[in-house]
């Protein structure tokens, strides 16, 4: 996919409480494991469509003076449709709308009328001009029964997605199709392999046969998904170090809500850090996770990397025995466990391989089939 700039997704308590160098800047300091009252918040967000931002011009029809936005209508390919084309211009006439910012838009494809799993998935994409906005689909579809909608965005408001319209695929003849995803987890909602493109927004790095490289600490890929207060990703990884190419580069993952504020500062904030000795201390693999303002912090102390091996991540998230655990499992291994009690649910949710607001990605690194689940 192209570069993204658009909007702004048993451990030993003693090692826990080691501080940081003094001479590296790795995160803000660790704070105390531990409940931060109760949950809720003074400003816990805005959910998109459910509470905009007052307007200024109220009518009879809108009497709050709320902006109002209209779902986006399929224009081309209609329902029933054949294209040719394995990565089609997909079109819809603009939403209507009464105040707010322009909209942006948002297109989904995916081979199942439930939306359960997408295929290709557009950044949010400005509005177009004479009444209609259009956007070729980044990534080669197979051949066969496709569905598409798409979402209009003006501000903190959405719209509902349009009707669901799809079209076939024609078969080309041009050479044999590139080999099917591995199969999707249960309850997958998003899965992405990372090879020739991807569903997110990408900013950097590059796609290779073995998924996508980060070639620089800035480079990162964020996916926006439907709120998730109890969830799972995974994703793989190759060329993982005993040491990384510099101290400041250690972030493999995230989460955060950008309707509640900066990264640094957000209170719905996760992220998964690999560190290593020197001048690190341990743990050397730490989650931060921080539901409604409630932060915690564990870790393990592996860093034995093998660059060559491929490994594969899973972090879950959600109630488990009258509570609420965060999971981090590598390989089959569960490696660290958090207990919060706050329900850990953005109103708006990335989720981002590196994180654009840290600049910490670790050079070399290698991801690939990447999924999402509730």
């Amino acid at each position: 996919m192209g570069q993204a700039g658009g909007r702004r997704f048993p451990f030993a308590a003693a090692a826990l409480a080691l501080a940081f160098s003094n001479s590296c800047r790795v995160d803000e300091p660790l704070l105390p494991t531990g409940s931060t009252g109760s949950d809720s918040s003074s400003n816990p967000g805005t959910t998109p469509g459910a509470n905009p931002t007052p307007g200024t011009n109220p009518t009879p029809g809108n009497p709050t003076g709320n902006p109002q936005i209209t779902a986006p209508i399929i224009a081309d390919p209609l329902s029933g449709s054949t294209v040719s084309e394995t990565q089609p211009t997909l079109t819809v006439l603009n939403s209507a709308r009464s105040g707010g910012a322009a909209p942006t838009y948002l297109f989904q494809v995916s081979t199942e009328s439930s939306f359960t799993s997408l295929v290709a998935q557009s950044p949010q994409v400005p509005e177009g001009t004479g009444g209609s906005t259009a956007w070729r689909v980044e990534r080669t579809l197979s051949a066969g029964r496709h569905f598409w909608r798409v979402r209009a965005r003006a501000g903190t408001v959405e719209s509902p997605f349009s009707a669901t319209a799809d079209f076939t695929v024609g078969s080309t003849g041009g050479g044999p199709a590139p080999p099917p995803a591995p199969p999707p987890s249960s309850g997958t909602i998003l899965s992405d392999p990372l090879t020739g493109g991807s569903l997110g927004e990408v900013s950097g790095g590059q796609f290779t046969s073995g998924g996508w490289q980060v070639t620089s600490s800035t480079d990162y890929i964020r996916y926006e998904v439907p709120t998730l207060s109890s969830g799972w990703v995974e994703f793989e990884t190759t060329g993982l170090r005993p040491s990384n190419p510099s101290h400041d580069q250690f972030m493999l993952f995230g989460m955060w809500d950008p309707s509640a504020g900066d990264y640094r500062a957000n209170r719905f904030r996760v992220h998964l850090q690999k560190l290593h000795p020197n001048p690190h201390n341990p743990p050397y693999l730490r989650l931060r996770w921080i539901a409604n303002g409630e932060q915690h912090d564990e870790g393990s102390d592996f860093y034995a990397w093998e660059p060559g091996r491929r490994y594969q991540w899973r972090i879950e998230w959600g109630p488990s025995g009258g509570a609420n655990q965060a999971r981090v499992i590598l390989d089959g291994r569960q490696v660290i466990t958090v207990n919060y009690n706050r329900t850990y649910a953005p109103a708006e949710h990335f989720i981002e391989l590196g994180i654009a607001e840290r600049g910490e990605s670790v050079v070399g690194v290698r991801y690939s089939n990447f999924r999402v689940g509730r």
